[in-house]
């Protein structure tokens, strides 16, 4: 008799101790998942670095911090590749505090769909999806400046109107918003993407009229300058970046 109350404890305290560990358990892997922290830090990191880029360009260094073949070749910076991918502007554009605008506007509509791509595949998949979108947008204005060096050699000040500039300075930030936006969009290329705008359009649509919308604005300001196609034009380059991520699936997820 004394033996059953004794087996009694002894299995409540082992069902006292199984529900702590599985409580203690359950506590570890909610803080381990994920907040969308990188999503967070990504996004702060183009913000500031936008505006410290802004800040260098009226300080007049601007080859320190965008991308400009020119100065690559001349000054050897080399770590502008990966600072230009985080800024949105290019010091050439004019309007920057504008440009500004419209990146927190971006940022701010396209945040729910990062941490979406951040919780589906993880945190070290967007953080590459970013950056190779960003360096394809980086080959392509390499591509657009070679092909342009019959007109515009090889640091030689442009002529904008009555004044030069020193080069075409430029950020690729939205070049890897481009490859995030569009990776969202390549699985309904023939699906309505009534979440992205109030009307009926397929994703394959959607994505059209953006690259066009891009395209046009590139050929418009090239009336006026042949070097605006390399401010507008290698950001479509994120757009063919993610999409060889999407149709290949060459990053680890």
């Amino acid at each position: 008799m004394d033996q059953e109350p004794r087996r009694l404890r002894k299995y409540l305290r082992r069902q006292d101790k199984q529900s702590k560990k599985t409580l203690k358990f359950y506590g570890k892997s909610q803080r381990g998942t994920t907040k969308y922290n990188y999503t967070k830090i990504l996004f702060g990191i183009i913000i500031i670095t936008s505006i410290t880029a802004l800040i260098f360009d009226y300080s007049g260094i601007s080859q320190y911090i965008y991308l400009s073949i020119d100065k690559v070749v001349s000054e050897f910076t080399i770590h502008t590749f990966i600072t230009s991918l985080f800024i949105s502007n290019s010091s050439a554009g004019g309007a920057n505090i504008i440009n500004l605008f419209f990146l927190f506007f971006m940022l701010f509509f396209l945040y729910f769909m990062a941490r979406n791509i951040e919780l589906s595949y993880g945190p070290s998949f967007l953080i590459k999806l970013f950056i190779i979108s960003g360096l394809f947008s980086a080959l392509l204005y390499i591509l657009l400046r070679i092909s342009l060096l019959g007109i515009y050699p090889f640091n030689e000040p442009i002529p904008v109107g009555s004044v030069y500039i020193s080069g075409v300075y430029i950020g690729l930030a939205w070049g890897g918003i481009y490859g995030l936006l569009s990776y969202i969009i390549f699985p309904m290329m023939r699906r309505e993407v009534r979440a992205f705008i109030p009307m009926r359009m397929s994703g394959r649509s959607f994505l059209i009229t953006l690259i066009i919308i891009r395209l046009m604005f590139g050929l418009i300001y090239a009336f006026s300058g042949l070097f605006y196609l390399l401010i507008y034009l290698p950001e479509l380059g994120g757009i063919l970046g993610s999409y060889l991520v999407y149709k290949y699936n060459f990053i680890k997820k």
